[in-house]
């Protein structure tokens, strides 16, 4: 089962990458450092220092004319230990990430038999009832001027475009959970209402669609300009979470692009 979109999975992801960047260099220092390693002998009156190199059974005595390499074998000392902590790291979170099951916590009441789940308050809900207690919450919509045109989806809903159709529509066939015009809030005020409130609901997160239609009209591309840049402001809002279609009157919208969009970020 893919893990990998569930949140807490994503920043061991992240901080795994990152790691497997330092290692990579790390190695490439350590290739790149002085022989041997450091020993260092402790005086009444300070450190005496010596390279170390096992291969020759070689001891050296190391003046202070040598600070440089001691300086160098002491850093490449750090970098051996500082390696085999994070291979160490790496390792670690391998395998929580192999053995961590995203939707196990949910797939408990799923196993219930049908008079069972009857009898129990789930903790974590089926995705039927997950589905449907996140469409039943009550939200009022833009609504439409008498002079706007008519269009509906398959599901008989109003929308303001064909393009919107063309999503809607799609949404559907994929069976993707979504509110018309749902409103996006920032410390209690309303900042916009993104075409399409969107569900994942296998990782049970939420995504918001913008369709930007008329992308060759100057004074509608500036006003979504500062739409995008409320939903940068917006204290809780995660942009990660925001997908984005354009088009003009000459580069219609991409029904591919459509399904990309789809199958990246809400199957």
């Amino acid at each position: 089962m893919d893990t990998y979109n569930d949140e807490s999975v994503q920043e061991l992801v992240k901080r795994k990458q990152l790691i497997e960047r330092q290692i990579a260099e790390i190695e490439k220092i350590i290739k790149a450092a002085p022989e041997g390693n450091l020993w260092i002998a402790t005086k009444k009156w300070g450190y005496q220092y010596y390279q170390n190199i096992e291969e020759n059974s070689v001891v050296k005595y190391l003046s202070k004319k040598n600070n440089g390499l001691i300086s160098q074998l002491a850093q490449k000392d750090y970098d051996k230990r500082l390696l085999a902590v994070l291979q160490k790291q790496l390792k670690t979170i391998d395998r929580f990430i192999a053995n961590y099951d995203s939707r196990a916590a949910i797939e408990v009441y799923e196993s219930l038999s049908e008079p069972r789940k009857q009898l129990v308050t789930p903790v974590y809900p089926s995705d039927e009832e997950f589905v449907k207690q996140w469409l039943s919450v009550p939200y009022k919509k833009l609504g439409f001027k008498e002079e706007d045109p008519e269009y509906f989806t398959e599901k008989n809903e109003r929308v303001r475009s064909k393009s919107e159709i063309i999503i809607a529509n799609t949404l559907k066939s994929h069976n993707i959970p979504y509110r018309y015009e749902f409103p996006v809030y920032d410390d209690g005020v309303v900042i916009a209402a993104p075409d399409f409130n969107c569900l994942n609901v296998r990782t049970r997160k939420e995504y918001y669609w913008e369709h930007l239609g008329m992308m060759g009209n100057e004074g509608y591309v500036n006003n979504n300009i500062k739409k995008i840049e409320k939903y940068t402001l917006a204290k809780g809002f995660d942009e990660s979470r925001l997908i984005l279609t354009f088009e003009t009157d000459k580069h219609p919208l991409n029904t591919r692009i459509i399904e990309a969009k789809i199958r990246r970020y809400l199957l």
